[in-house]
């Protein structure tokens, strides 16, 4: 029972991974446990996945900090200050897309050591997580996307 409860683990794990949800809760001793083979892979994958975390916030905060000091500027033309507003964000998300990039191949690079069942266990996990989200969806938006209240 405890191996089921370890494959049913490793999938919902690797799942939000690949989704690009965080991966904390994976907290298994190293050699034991669902991620017994690919701790060196699984370490790597999360540690990108952390890293990119770390980087949209340290980037966000740097552009909030870019514009702010340019919209306390006195007399400030609002519309140089929306196109930079624009340029960074561009560059911000062309930052993100690349970093997310390296994040899903460092994932996938768990997912292949996985052999058919368990790669099947992972494609349940992210069915099933896509169900929960549209169900979330639903009870919190009426028919039109307004929100009830």
């Amino acid at each position: 029972m405890f191996e089921n409860h370890g494959r049913k683990l490793t999938a919902a794990l690797l799942a939000a991974g690949l989704l690009g949800a965080s991966s904390v809760w994976a907290q298994a001793p190293e050699g034991m446990g669902p991620m017994r083979g690919f701790e060196e892979l699984w370490k790597k994958a999360e540690a990108a996945q952390r890293e990119l975390f770390r980087s949209m916030r340290a980037k966000r905060e740097e552009t909030r900090a870019k514009l702010r000091v340019e919209i306390d500027k006195p007399g400030a033309d609002l519309k140089q200050f929306t196109q930079l507003r624009d340029e960074l964000g561009a560059q911000m998300r062309a930052q993100m897309e690349a970093t997310q990039k390296q994040v899903r191949e460092a994932w996938f690079a768990v997912y292949d050591t996985l052999d058919s069942v368990q790669k099947e266990k992972v494609r349940v996990a992210i069915r099933d997580g896509m169900d929960r989200m549209s169900r979330m969806g639903r009870h919190r938006d009426g028919p039109r996307g307004e929100m009830h209240g």
